[in-house]
């Protein structure tokens, strides 16, 4: 018996120090949701029915109910849940995120809010937002085609049916400290309206992760990325807007598109016929969106002042854009500050460049071809395909394959073809886009069809990727 009384000691004694340390853990998440309520009555009165202390490190409050002040209507939260790498961060919490130094992995979610849109708090708080807005004159760009409407506010997402929001959000951050990198995120679903990703990969010379390393590190922007997939917004909003325009409802995504690009001919903008298309597309139900900002590595917010017009920064963000999976060309975004020459700006007035077609490279003979055209541009040496034939006027032809200097080369910024810059990596030189970018540096290298070119900054210097197929003229220091 004394033998079995032993063994139940032993097995009892450490349960009771791990149910202790659960208890203690439970009391601080407790203790922690309280305090944060405290500090949220002047502006709301919260009640939760639960206490969340998952061992995975999720903890949290469960059943919320939230009353803004002034308020007769609440809202409903089926759980807010803080998720860290595990229990242990929740003995000091606090105190290590209000001094700045942050886990590697942590996240805030916010599951199951619901709230009716006839609520007297949406009204008030819709009142203050337009009491600070600056006051439009004329129809917003979101309402072109839908009748006699001007914006889309509460008044205008009820008369589409919607009667309550239910939406869950989350909002993260990952940092990886081998490669020094961080990743930001927010992903939010409204069920019956959208659903969306936001992505910002951040690189920062630091192996910790802090308030201050990201203020005194300068960080600079890696990737951004955009993930939209309509959940039946855009049907809604397009059979209520054909209702007030009098027309079809699968009329509305095109009449809205001619209208949308109407408007932005008048402040200068001017967009190709396959981009109003694919603006019309994302119109319609169900549409799948993705937008990719991939900068130059070093960009960061110095980079900023270099920019000089609308063109230039969608040039070097290096977008990608995509509708329902396919890959848009946005060469055809054109911008002008003169509207009246922004209004006559078309395709057919796109800059020319020179690329050899495959089987002209023998003869030297080059094709003309608009830049909205897909083009192919080889960067590599091809290994059995003959050289081109270069004219320099430094040199003299005698006899077939034989050239004679005729006088001392001078150098000077000689025009290039793009398939042969990779001949002259190291050297200096000037290059255009077709957005109109005027670039001039020394060329890295020419690589994943890209050409990267040095440039000096404010700071130091920055290496910066230019799209080969994007290049409408350049010269190199030769």
């Amino acid at each position: 018996m004394r033998k079995l009384f032993k063994l139940l000691g032993f097995l009892l004694v450490p349960a009771l120090i791990v149910g202790g340390a659960y208890g203690y853990y439970w009391y601080q998440v407790k203790s922690s949701a309280d305090r944060m309520i405290d500090a949220a009555a002047p502006y709301a009165k919260i009640t939760y029915a639960r206490v969340v202390a998952g061992l995975d490190g999720s903890a949290g409050i469960g059943g919320v109910q939230v009353t803004p002040l002034g308020s007769r209507d609440s809202l409903l939260i089926g759980s807010v849940l803080f998720q860290a790498p595990d229990p242990l961060f929740y003995l000091d919490a606090e105190k290590t995120l209000r001094e700045g130094n942050w886990p590697e992995h942590m996240s805030l979610s916010v599951n199951g809010l619901d709230m009716s849109l006839d609520a007297d708090y949406l009204a008030q708080w819709q009142a203050m937002g337009q009491s600070l807005a600056v006051p439009q004159d004329g129809t917003g760009f979101e309402a072109l085609a839908c009748g006699d409407v001007q914006r889309f506010d509460l008044a205008t997402t009820r008369a589409m049916n919607y009667k309550r929001l239910n939406m869950d959000l989350r909002v993260a951050m990952d940092f990886v400290p081998s490669t020094q990198s961080l990743r930001l995120r927010s992903d939010v679903t409204v069920a019956g309206m959208a659903q969306t990703g936001f992505y910002i990969d951040i690189s920062q010379p630091s192996s910790a992760i802090s308030v201050a390393s990201l203020v005194q590190a300068q960080p600079s922007l890696e990737r951004v990325t955009l993930d939209y997939s309509d959940l039946g917004y855009n049907g809604k909003r397009n059979r209520f807007c054909a209702q007030r325009g009098g027309f079809a409802p699968d009329e509305y995504p095109q009449r809205h598109s001619e209208m949308v690009q109407a408007e932005l001919k008048k402040t200068g903008w001017t967009l190709s016929e396959p981009l109003v298309k694919a603006y019309a597309d994302l119109q319609r139900p169900r549409v799948i969106l993705q937008v990719i900002a991939e900068p130059p590595p070093g960009f960061g917010a110095q980079s900023i002042g270099t920019i000089s017009s609308p063109e230039q920064l969608l040039d070097l963000l290096n977008l990608r854009v995509s509708v329902n999976g396919a890959n848009q060309d946005l060469s055809g975004v054109k911008w002008s500050p003169n509207t009246d020459e922004a209004v006559a700006v078309s395709e057919s007035d796109a800059p020319q460049v020179e690329v050899p077609a495959p089987e002209a490279l023998a003869a030297g003979v080059v094709e003309k071809r608009a830049p909205q055209q897909d083009l192919v541009v080889e960067l590599e040496r091809p290994k059995s395909a003959p050289e081109p034939i270069i004219i320099d006027p430094d040199v003299v032809q005698v006899m077939p394959g034989i050239v004679v200097k005729a006088k001392a080369a001078e150098k000077t910024y000689k025009p290039t073809a793009v398939r042969q810059v990779h001949s002259y990596a190291g050297q200096k030189v000037k290059l255009r886009t077709y957005f109109g970018r005027k670039i001039e540096g020394t060329l890295v290298r020419v690589a994943d069809g890209n050409l990267e070119v040095e440039q000096r900054v404010d700071r130091g210097v920055a290496v910066f990727p230019i799209a080969a197929d994007k290049v409408a003229e350049l010269s190199v220091w030769r």
